[in-house]
């Protein structure tokens, strides 16, 4: 089964996990499924990918051993000949062997009926080759955002400061960053909606970014973010959203990596410990400080 998601504590829906995920949940429409019935087989988790290629396999070579069961007794030279389970079990397993089991078909029905479940037993491996060498293939992103975000000072001027950092020994070349600021508007004629506001960054492009990167946003000048302390977040239902975007040197395709930071996921005066560290002429991240704050 799929894994489940990391969850935010109650409070402000947001409709990206911790993970990165969305937390959406669409009605299904049945009409329309096997109409995108290709991005579902991608879509889905390992397990269940998994489940339904043994689910397939076994309902489909046991659809073929109930139409060899009902062939007369001597279409199947080697088959149990009477009408019992072990017939069925032959059947079954004449069905998964095929041309290379102790089984032989004799007269045109069950040559005809191999013929059919040969064919389509190559085309089903050919989809199911293509479907596993796409989702193996596919390049993801193995980035770590911090679990809070801080809000101080730096260089003498307040910003919302957060960090990242690439899990894999590669490099992500030309990676941007874009921050959205969310929170609940009113009107003048009372609607309540849903805001969206791009921030500034301090630096919104790493040409290499193979370590930790530290964004910063300064809350000065045109930032929707002057003047607001943690009581107006929650009043507002802050969310700020962060999307990193980059080209994965080793797969030579563009990934992208999101995360987003609630109202009470904001901490105040407080530093990221540093994570980086030089020892025998090498740098050396420690990927697991991430998230430590003094």
């Amino acid at each position: 089964m799929k894994k489940k998601s990391p969850q935010r504590p109650s409070g402000t829906p947001v409709i990206i996990n911790k993970d990165g995920s969305l937390n959406i949940e669409r009605p299904h429409d049945p009409g329309k499924f096997f109409s995108d019935l290709h991005h579902y087989l991608l879509s889905i988790s390992w397990s269940e990918f998994f489940i339904i290629l043994i689910t397939m396999f076994l309902l489909g070579n046991l659809f073929f051993a109930s139409m060899y069961f009902l062939l007369p007794s001597d279409a199947l030279q080697g088959v149990y000949p009477e009408m019992t389970l072990q017939r069925f079990r032959d059947c079954f397993f004449f069905s998964v062997h095929l041309l290379n089991g102790p089984f032989t078909p004799v007269g045109f029905r069950a040559n005809a009926l191999v013929t059919l479940e040969n064919y389509l037993g190559m085309l089903t491996l050919v989809i199911a080759t293509g479907l596993f060498y796409a989702r193996f293939a596919r390049p993801t992103a193995r980035v770590v955002f911090s679990e809070n975000a801080i809000i101080s000072k730096y260089n003498g001027r307040p910003c919302f400061i957060f960090r990242v950092a690439n899990e894999r020994m590669n490099q992500i070349i030309e990676a941007r960053m874009m921050l959205t600021f969310t929170r609940n508007e009113t009107s003048k004629e009372g609607e309540t909606t849903r805001k969206f506001h791009n921030l500034k960054l301090d630096c919104d492009y790493s040409p290499l970014f193979a370590l930790s990167w530290t964004i910063r946003h300064f809350i000065d000048g045109d930032s929707v973010m002057v003047g607001m302390d943690g009581e107006q977040l929650k009043e507002q239902q802050v969310v700020i959203f962060a999307s990193l975007s980059g080209l994965d040197d080793t797969f030579s395709q563009t990934i992208t990596a999101r995360n987003a930071y609630r109202y009470d996921e904001i901490v105040y005066n407080k530093r990221f410990k540093d994570i980086i560290v030089f020892e025998r002429n090498k740098f050396r991240l420690n990927i697991k400080g991430i998230h430590d704050m003094v």
